[in-house]
């Protein structure tokens, strides 16, 4: 890497080979010093410099200089060159050309002559220090920008793959159950029966999984057809426990249902919102043990219906709180449990879909606490 070059510009002499050595004195590391003594060698200079693939961070330019004055100088160099800071020194400046560059050059500093030495030499160390902060942040603004582009092909990339994925294992596994059907009842022994409900159940746990890969991809592209009706939330709440009220019987679950306000009208979609109740209940379902209890709550409070989803299970463990609605990451994936680490992030884009919000907790006495909170 070339070493960077800081310009001095002055039609004295004296004053170049001065501010030479306070810029030895007060610059840490390697610095090319070129000098020029009007404006037009030093636009020249600096063209050849930039050409070169050297940096200048800095050029300190007098005011008063023949051909050019030193305004007028910093302003070009403004135009070509937004980066390379600039000071002007004189003691004969007219309130015009500072302002002029000031406005038209971004003016980093004008210091006056003759000059405070410990005062240009602190000016000058900031302004070389501040060149290089902006050339950082520029650079890892570009790098952000490129990581975020990255991302984004990716996103797009898993999502082209959740929905390739969904369609490739719809197909062969309605075969697939149908065939396990016909052969369970052709089954003439009870071994025969249990592989054929062994196939039939796997099948739809993956069904499931292809389900909401799909709804995944299509809520995620923006391709989902939303059908948002004003409706009472109680129709999702009963639809949903008639849903899985087998699967509750068969761990004799108890499923209690609070006092419903039945002027609880919201407006979304009946089959997004039921498949997030459907999700949540399925959950407290599964991590209940035998002869336990889940509540379902309603409360109202701020112009917000908040539905409360409890049980008395093992509840969410402390690493999956931190990333419970993200693709891939809950508990039942990691202990390879029924389920697929898709459910409750599912539930999250729908509830973001639909301007409410999700969140899940453990509750003091144990067990899990999901919250749906709806605007009214």
């Amino acid at each position: 890497m070339k070493e960077p070059v800081i310009l001095c510009v002055d039609d004295e002499i004296s004053i170049l080979d001065s501010l030479k050595t306070e810029l030895r004195d007060s610059l840490e590391g390697n610095f090319i010093i070129e000098t020029a003594e009007d404006g037009n060698d030093a636009l020249e200079i600096i063209a050849e410099l930039i050409s070169d693939g050297y940096d200048i961070p800095l050029i300190i330019s007098d005011y008063i200089m023949p051909k050019m004055r030193g305004d007028e100088l910093l302003i070009k160099v403004h135009l070509n060159y937004p980066k390379t800071l600039k000071i002007m020194l004189t003691g004969q400046a007219s309130t015009e050309g500072v302002t002029n560059a000031v406005n038209q050059a971004n003016l980093y500093r004008f210091i006056a002559k003759p000059w405070d030495k410990e005062d240009i030499a602190l000016t000058i160390k900031e302004a070389v220090k501040s060149f290089y902060r902006e050339e950082e942040l520029e650079t890892k603004r570009i790098q952000l920008i490129e990581a975020n582009e990255r991302l984004s092909k990716l996103d797009k990339a898993k999502n082209y793959f959740l929905g390739l994925l969904s369609h490739e294992l719809n197909t062969p596994l309605i075969g697939i159950v149908g065939f396990a059907n016909l052969m369970r009842q052709t089954s003439e022994t009870e071994d025969q029966k249990e592989c054929c409900d062994s196939i039939i159940t796997s099948s739809n746990r993956l069904k499931r999984f292809a389900e909401l890969a799909l709804l995944i991809t299509n809520l995620k592209t923006e391709k989902y057809n939303f059908q948002f009706q004003t409706e009472n939330i109680n129709e999702i709440i009963f639809n949903g426990i008639s849903s899985l009220q087998n699967k509750a019987v068969s761990k004799d679950l108890e499923i209690i249902v609070g006092k419903i306000d039945e002027d609880i009208y919201l407006n979304y979609d009946p089959y997004l919102i039921q498949k997030v109740f459907e999700i949540i209940l399925d959950n407290a379902i599964k991590f209940s043990p035998p002869k336990e209890k889940i509540l379902i709550e309603f409360l109202i409070k701020d112009k917000q219906v908040s539905l409360n989803i409890s049980d008395n299970g093992t509840g969410f463990s402390e690493d999956s709180l931190n990333s419970l609605f993200e693709f891939f990451s809950s508990d039942e994936l990691y202990h390879h449990d029924e389920g697929c680490g898709l459910g409750l992030a599912v539930a999250k884009i729908i509830m973001d879909s639909h301007n409410g919000i999700i969140e899940a907790t453990n509750k003091d006495s144990g067990g899990a606490l999901v919250r749906l909170i709806f605007n009214i």
